[in-house]
């Protein structure tokens, strides 16, 4: 006996490796992705994401190239993480990039995170999503950052869009004169921004007052365009 064994070990080890790389592929192959978190995509197109190539289709193959950051990069999520429920079963949890604002232009309307990226567009407005309006020329590709041929006034849309976020200010629209000077809408109050770099005094001022304002329905103009930390704001009250 020991003699056969001696005869054919090459091929009795071949035959063990056989054997376990088998018995992997069948017992710890992924049977089930699911993907908590999406909105962009559904479950299945996601799914499809992570279950590209034959090594992410076995669990071993698939924790490995997960610890060594080979599973696939998604343009629209900040991050994801991975668990393992069973030998068979790969959960995916998607920490989306959030949209802040779109801009809306010739018809299109472009939905963008606070880094500028494009995540959205659509030929009809997003219910609850506030608006930057601009006439300046935008060309523009999902997951790519938006392009404005004034680069300036694309500095101002990003600085206010996060500005906004931050305070949480409840807004409709922002449009730009012909000087690119700002002009918000929020319901019935108007407010004049004015053109600068950095609106950072005027956004921490107008959060208390335009929270107020909106609360007791007043309906008006407040004009923040030459306010700094000492100054005060204006407001020109409409009645009736």
């Amino acid at each position: 006996m020991d003699g056969i064994f001696k005869k054919y070990r090459k091929w009795w080890i071949m035959l063990a490796v056989v054997a376990v790389v088998a018995s992997c592929l069948f017992f710890f192959r992924v049977t089930e992705v699911t993907v908590e978190g999406n909105t962009y995509y559904s479950q299945s197109e996601i799914a499809k994401e992570f279950q590209d190539n034959v090594l992410e289709r076995n669990i071993l193959s698939f924790f490995l190239m997960d610890k060594l950051s080979l599973t696939p990069e998604l343009p629209y999520v900040r991050e994801y993480e991975i668990t393992y429920p069973s030998v068979n079963h790969v959960h995916i949890r998607l920490y989306e990039k959030t949209i802040v604002a779109g801009i809306a232009y010739i018809n299109q309307y472009i939905y963008f995170d606070n880094e500028g990226m494009v995540l959205e567009t659509s030929e009809k407005p997003k219910e609850g999503i506030p608006l930057f309006e601009t006439k300046s020329l935008t060309t523009f590709s999902r997951y790519s950052q938006i392009h404005m041929e004034d680069a300036g006034l694309l500095e101002q849309i990003l600085n206010l869009a996060n500005l906004f976020s931050h305070y949480k200010i409840n807004w409709d629209t922002v449009r730009f004169n012909d000087k690119n000077e700002v002009l918000l809408y929020a319901g019935d109050i108007t407010v004049k921004l004015g053109k600068r770099e950095n609106y950072d005094e005027q956004v921490s001022a107008l959060a208390g007052i335009l929270e107020q304002a909106q609360r007791e329905k007043l309906k008006g103009t407040m004009d923040l365009s030459g306010y700094d930390a000492k100054g005060t704001v204006i407001f020109k009250e409409e009645k009736g």
